[in-house]
């Protein structure tokens, strides 16, 4: 978890979003496809306020698929999505390009 430390050291709240059946309590979800089949991906109900302002945090993006569910579903939440950060972007997949208008930024690329 990278989220975690980051908020803690920036001293904001930290929300996971994370594979089906992880989570307790209500949960929202969303399916999307995946190079190699489908996931879901889930985040508690009442995470996040209405109009509340979020950066979304992961590892990896390879075609995106895992980042803009994450997107939509914290839209869905009414959430307003500022930014999304990964680690690590393998730009020949051209994930990035799926999140339209939403700013992206990655600390390693790799074609």
């Amino acid at each position: 978890l990278l989220g975690t430390p980051l908020a803690q050291r920036l001293g904001v709240g930290f929300v996971p979003v994370r594979k089906k059946g992880k989570l307790p309590g209500a949960t929202e979800s969303i399916s999307y496809s995946l190079e190699y089949g489908k996931a879901e991906l889930e985040i508690q109900s009442d995470a996040v306020e209405p109009g509340q302002k979020v950066v979304i945090v992961d590892d990896l993006l390879a075609t995106g698929g895992t980042m803009c569910a994450a997107c939509e579903l914290l839209k869905r939440l009414k959430a307003e999505v500022l930014e999304c950060l990964v680690v690590i972007e393998l730009k020949g997949l051209k994930g990035s390009e799926k999140l339209n208008s939403i700013p992206f930024h990655s600390l390693l690329q790799y074609d």
